[in-house]
């Protein structure tokens, strides 16, 4: 069939920071919390200016059906409830804690078993995220009813020509993976798991199949290997070329009977478990040719780029202007570094000013690489026309919404056009467009 003829790229990129251990990030003297992750419902405070917290106390809850509870990544003093700019661009309130360096600490409560109830209420007490679909994790399982998942994904490597954090938890955290993905089966009733690799890390499947012979011995699962070429383990791609099932954005994957976790989920939800600890931090790559110590680093929720920057000492000090959230291919250039780092970031670059200056664009010369690279089989080049000519009705035609934002089309284009940027800012506006029309609509019906 042909959407299994996956295009994509391969960078050519040699990771800097394979088989490189996780470090914990020195304490920092503050902490911005924020309360707002990118789709996610804003959090509300639950502590107020003043407020003596532990590393673990909920700092806030969710404001609605669709948010997470977020823990105090420190032991310290409430100083400040504001609004400040997030990694979006906009503003959201984020809490402001100093530290005290009491390292007190404040853990959920013990579990009284590891039923599928209990396991259920945990992974939504925990503050869990899903960085594959952007959701809180307990959304996916909340709603299962009496129907149940048959096959359980857990991606343990990444294609993404940057970021090494599952590969890295794979290797040194994986009795907590094999434990986190046995809970997560028992949550969804899975018939089976089945572990991710590319076909370039035949290494660490070994690894886990030596681990689990060794230690596990009823431990029924698979391993399935896919080209280390990116985007591949995009979810709905991954979803595609592992389970055979051909998603769309409004397909429920609750419906097809899989699901697919990660290797840095399973890794919080055992802590979550068996150690009652609330996620309060992120695993994170900092990778680029600015970095000094480059590596993957446990980075406490509300840090700054800033922070961060001083922490792994970087060759030229003057690029506050460069730096990147995410990966060379499709990450978000940050130009605060008084930002807080997301609990989506996976990647951080820190790139030398004078060799990553914004090139100029120049004229399409209808080559048809960014086609021929395009892992869902659009056009880029005809719908950069049609945004530059704000033909809104051709964008529509050209099925923006299905553009999963990988980059590879900007990658590969030699006249330097940014296609991913616009086609970006087309998918915005179509949405709003049809947010705004279904809305006068139902205004209309009343």
């Amino acid at each position: 069939m042909k959407f299994f003829n996956f295009r994509g790229i391969d960078p050519k990129v040699k990771k800097n920071t394979i088989g490189i251990d996780i470090t914990p990030l020195r304490p920092m003297d503050f902490y911005s919390v924020p309360l707002k992750l990118r789709n996610i419902a804003e959090s509300v405070p639950v502590v107020s200016i003043g407020d003596e917290v532990k590393k673990g106390t909920l700092i806030a809850k969710p404001s609605g059906n669709f948010g997470i509870n977020i823990f105090s990544p420190i032991s310290g003093k409430v100083l400040n409830i504001s609004d400040k700019l997030d990694i979006t661009g906009e503003f959201s309130k984020h809490i402001l804690i100093m530290n005290d360096n009491k390292n007190l600490v404040e853990n959920l409560h013990e579990l009284e078993a590891q039923n599928m109830v209990n396991l259920t209420t945990r992974l939504k007490e925990c503050g869990l995220i899903d960085t594959l679909s952007g959701l809180p994790t307990y959304l996916k399982y909340a709603y299962t009813g009496s129907r149940a998942y048959t096959s359980l994904y857990i991606l343990m490597d990444s294609t993404d020509p940057n970021n090494t954090v599952n590969q890295t938890i794979a290797e040194f955290k994986m009795e907590e993976v094999v434990n986190g993905a046995k809970y997560f089966m028992n949550i969804t009733n899975a018939t089976s798991i089945t572990f991710i690799y590319t076909d370039k890390n035949h290494r660490l499947a070994d690894k886990l199949k030596k681990h689990i012979a060794e230690n596990k011995k009823n431990y029924d699962y698979k391993i399935k290997f896919i080209p280390n070429k990116y985007p591949y383990d995009n979810l709905y791609l991954l979803a595609l070329s592992v389970a055979r099932k051909k998603m769309h954005k409004k397909s429920s994957f609750l419906d097809a009977g899989i699901t697919f976790e990660t290797a840095e989920s399973c890794y919080n939800f055992c802590r979550a478990v068996e150690f009652n600890k609330p996620v309060t931090s992120k695993i994170v790559t900092i990778d680029g040719d600015n970095v000094i110590r480059k590596g993957n680093y446990s980075v406490q929720n509300g840090v700054s780029y800033e922070s961060l920057l001083d922490f792994i000492g970087v060759e030229d000090k003057d690029c506050s202007a460069v730096f990147i959230d995410g990966n060379l291919m499709n990450g978000e250039a940050q130009y605060n570094p008084e930002i807080s780092i997301s609990f989506f970031t996976d990647t951080v670059m820190y790139m030398k000013y004078e060799k990553n200056t914004l090139e100029k664009e120049y004229p399409c010369i209808s080559c048809g690489k960014c086609a021929g690279v395009c892992p869902v089989f659009l056009n880029p080049q005809r719908i950069d026309r049609a945004y530059l000519s704000e033909d809104h009705d051709e964008l529509a035609k050209l099925k923006i919404q299905s553009c999963i934002e990988c980059g590879c089309c900007s990658f590969v284009c030699p006249s330097k056009r940014f296609l991913k940027q616009r086609i970006a800012a087309a998918k915005y506006y179509d949405r709003n467009k049809v947010y705004s029309k279904n809305k006068k609509k139902k205004e209309a019906k009343k």
